[in-house]
């Protein structure tokens, strides 16, 4: 699988460094940063990708912007990255509206284009580049094992793209069975979590504690197992 990473700042290029040292070895991915210092309104955004050359097919594009701003040159990224699907995680709400968000998606016309809010709600959508990735990355999915009532060994399945569940996974050994899940959700929270501490109305909770939610899950659903 061969993709391509754009991204904005810190935050794209934190997950790219996971993308890179966890991905599988066959794994194919390119850098691309997103250009800079962006009007707040961008009126022509193909002015702004002039001389992007992408070089050839790619079977994915993660696309991590961190405006509007960079978001509104989704499109006419796609349309030169000769890719049909697309992955473009949203971990601020600010960063994309969702009036935007929907207004990118009629410009995107059929490219397969999921918006996960946040990344690590990511699961497999029945598109076959899509799901590659998220057979890898996204929400987490965790093998753990206990004696004698204390974790021994978390296994990472499937982990946050941003790193943090892997993180998790090396602390928790030798948490009481009873502790593991909130301690779960409390570690990746200070790894720390990439996602915005702002109450957001369309999650009714702030995208780093739902970060924490879905980590606390994943160690209680092993846990059943």
């Amino acid at each position: 699988m061969r993709f391509l990473v754009f991204t904005d700042g810190d935050y794209g290029l934190r997950i790219l460094e996971n993308i890179r040292l966890r991905g599988p070895p066959d794994w194919e991915v390119r850098h691309v940063r997103l250009p800079q210092g962006l009007p707040t309104l961008v009126e022509d955004p193909g002015r702004y990708l002039e001389g992007l050359k992408l070089g050839g097919r790619w079977g994915l594009i993660i696309f991590m912007a961190e405006s509007p701003s960079a978001f509104s040159l989704l499109p006419s990224v796609m349309e030169r990255g000769s890719s049909t699907s697309v992955i473009a995680p949203v971990d601020d709400y600010s960063w994309l509206p969702l009036g935007l968000e929907r207004q990118i998606r009629e410009e995107l016309g059929e490219v397969e284009a999921i918006f996960p809010r946040t990344f690590c709600t990511l699961k497999p959508v029945g598109v076959g580049a899509i799901d590659e990735f998220a057979e890898r990355f996204g929400a987490p999915q965790l093998v753990v094992e206990v004696e004698g009532g204390l974790i021994t060994r978390v296994e990472v399945v499937r982990g946050a793209p941003c790193g943090s569940t892997w993180h998790m996974a090396e602390m928790l050994p030798g948490t009481r069975v009873e502790e593991a899940g909130k301690r779960a959700g409390t570690l990746v929270q200070t790894f720390p979590c990439l996602a915005s501490r702002f109450v957001e109305r369309l999650l009714g909770d702030a995208p780093i504690h739902l970060a924490g939610h879905i980590a606390q899950r994943a160690v209680e659903d092993a846990l059943r197992a």
